[in-house]
């Protein structure tokens, strides 16, 4: 994780890596604002579309 909750995030800033099929994808935050939760946790599963942090 490159980000854990409270922290203050720019549009643009470094939110999370995901791995996938042995290739690496960055996450940027769509929106400036604080972090206020973070919906999955290291080694978790996810797919297109769903949610992985809260931003307000």
């Amino acid at each position: 994780m490159k980000c854990k909750e409270g922290d203050v995030v720019s549009e643009g800033d470094l939110l999370l890596v995901i791995e996938s099929m042995k290739m690496e994808s960055e996450i940027n935050a769509h929106q400036s604002g604080t972090i206020q939760s973070i919906l999955v946790k290291e080694g978790d599963n996810v797919q297109t579309g769903d949610n992985l942090v809260i931003i307000g």
